[in-house]
């Protein structure tokens, strides 16, 4: 493994006030000014074209304009520029340069980098541990749009020169809130985050903050908006046992809500009666903390929910308790449930399924499908019908999986009683944290495989939410048959590095080519028929850290990664 210098061996900290630190790394051709409370440091004005639904229906590849690049979650690049065969001579095109993310003015972040200035960003820069530990780093999946990049890093949000890396503008939200955020949507010249409490309309030209909107009864969950129409989707996590959580819709232009439909049912609603009480569904949780994917032909918003609330403690709540732990589809127009399938049951060890539901079409039996999977936190591979929700598979991707040992006649795996947590401990696998979690798959029509990276955890629960996490966390980037759950192939990496190696999402293309990261801070391509590594770039920072996307600009492809609190972009020469 290699060695990852300490931020203080790399970095000239200099403790000052955050107004202070702003003003000196605005850069040099701007006058310094002083950061206002929220909004941006000073940018310029540039064109952006603006994103209609036809760009946003479009395939993913030589743009990307929604989260997954497409409303399909298959995070396939439909470009073959870059294959098999050249991508041995892919190239760093660039890194990027922009003013460090910032804690916002008047705000405490975390005690160890409270305050800290560092220097801007530059070619040959070890990113700060304070952007990985503090801010996040690079969850967000970034935006491609006429030449710019957006993306967010905690409540920043930037928009950089995809010819150069260089910053175009920077927006700092006035909440510490969501260090993890995944980033950015985009309708017209205007970009949706989840940011100072609620949804936020940021100007794409300027960074210039349009209009915002708090969200109340429950916690911000900072993922990435989706745009259908004139829809944007949000949602609200619980407060750990002390509300149910939801997903809305509200008006691109307005912010004003539209509809709302809540992962834990009403009293009288189906549903309800997997719950003991009313008391426990007011409080049960089920937060659906992922982008969306969406079916333009049936018009159906699909995700998978969260777990339940008290988490990993069931004990006072028996029963299924719905809608948690559930793949759902909803009407885009209404919030109307559609139907919905079960992952977990009575779910009481944390393992909810808000891992991306993947869009696919694949002939079974004869017949022309459309599908919807999932590889879930809880060790499964789930398969549905996605105009119906029938269930085609529900298969262990690990044969250690053991918190149950049948599933239901519906194809919903059965908890097996003995496993749920004990005063003396249970050992489970997976641990609560998952053999993976929110960082994206990728399905490739080409190969008709699913890719993704997973780890090998163990967790001992006890009473109260209690969990001991052990294991080898032996990781490796898997290669899925969707139709049967059968391993096409899989690498294992040579080393541990714990629960942080799910981190890297995947990209897949229509070079035959799988982009990713490994456990050792490489960016590597690997061949999508067999999974031989073909290439391998090694980061100056701690590893990638979000999942690697693809665009076309000035006649060529490149490919973009974040690492650390930057990006990193590679294009053949």
């Amino acid at each position: 493994m290699k060695q990852h210098l300490l931020a203080g061996a790399c970095l000239v900290a200099v403790l000052c006030s955050a107004r202070a630190a702003c003003a000196q790394t605005v850069p040099a051709q701007v006058p310094k000014v002083d950061m206002p409370p929220t909004g941006t440091l000073p940018n310029r004005a540039v064109a952006v074209p603006p994103v209609t639904q036809n760009d946003l229906m479009k395939r993913a590849g030589e743009q990307w304009v929604t989260y997954h690049g497409d409303y399909s979650g298959q995070r396939y690049a439909y470009v073959d520029q870059i294959t098999r065969k050249n991508v041995a001579d892919l190239r760093r095109a660039w890194s990027s340069e922009t003013n460090p993310p910032q804690h916002p003015v008047g705000r405490r972040g975390p005690p160890a980098f409270q305050n800290v200035k560092l220097p801007p960003v530059g070619p040959g820069r070890t990113s700060s541990s304070s952007s990985l530990d503090g801010l996040g780093g690079v969850r967000s999946s970034p935006l491609y749009q006429a030449g710019l990049l957006f993306y967010t890093i905690g409540q920043n949000a930037f928009a950089i020169d995809a010819r150069t890396g260089k910053q175009v503008w920077h927006y700092i939200g006035n909440s510490t809130g969501g260090i993890s955020n995944r980033g950015l949507g985009i309708s017209g010249d205007t970009l949706f985050m989840m940011a100072n409490g609620g949804l936020t309309a940021i100007d794409a030209k300027t960074g210039v903050e349009k209009w915002r909107k708090h969200l109340a009864g429950g916690s911000v969950v900072p993922y990435a908006p989706i745009i259908v129409r004139d829809h944007v989707y949000i949602n609200s996590g619980s407060s750990r046992g002390t509300t149910r959580a939801w997903l809305e819709s509200r008006n691109v232009r307005t912010g004003e809500r539209e509809w709302i439909w809540y992962s834990v049912p009403n009293p009288g609603e189906r549903g309800a009666e997997t719950w003991p009480s009313v008391a426990t569904m007011v409080k049960g949780g089920g937060s659906p903390w992922q982008p969306l994917t969406y079916d333009p032909e049936l018009n159906l918003l699909f995700f998978g929910t969260g777990n339940p609330d008290p988490i990993k403690d069931g004990a006072d709540r028996p029963g299924d308790n719905l809608y948690t732990s559930t793949i759902v589809a909803l009407d885009a127009d209404s919030g109307q449930l559609k139907w919905h399938f079960q992952m977990v049951p009575h779910d009481d060890h944390d393992y909810d399924g808000t891992q991306t539901t993947v869009l696919f079409s694949k002939r079974v039996a004869g017949k022309e499908r459309k599908l919807l999977a999932q590889v879930s936190r809880s060790g499964f591979l789930f398969v549905l019908d996605r105009v119906t929700g029938e269930n085609l598979v529900s298969q262990k991707i690990f044969p250690e999986v053991n918190w149950t040992d049948h599933n239901r006649p519906n194809g919903t795996p059965e908890p097996t009683l003995a496993k749920s947590p004990q005063a003396g401990g249970v050992l489970l696998f997976p641990s609560s944290e998952g053999v993976t979690n929110w960082p994206s798959p990728s399905y490739s029509p080409q190969t008709g495989l699913i890719y993704v990276n997973t780890v090998k955890s163990r967790g001992v629960f006890y009473p109260k939410g209690r969990e001991y996490i052990i294991g080898s966390f032996r990781n490796s980037l898997r290669a899925l048959d969707p139709l049967t759950g059968k391993v096409a192939w899989v690498h294992e990496y040579l080393e541990p590095y714990g629960i942080n190696a799910r981190y890297p999402g995947v990209l897949s293309t229509a070079g035959g080519v799988i982009f990713t990261g490994d456990v050792s801070g490489n960016f590597v391509a690997f061949d999508a028929m067999s999974g031989e590594i073909l290439w391998h770039d090694e980061l100056p920072s701690y590893s990638v850290s979000n999942a690697p996307i693809s665009y076309v600009l000035d006649g060529k492809q490149h490919i973009v990664v974040g690492s650390g609190d930057q990006l990193f972009a590679y294009t053949l020469p």
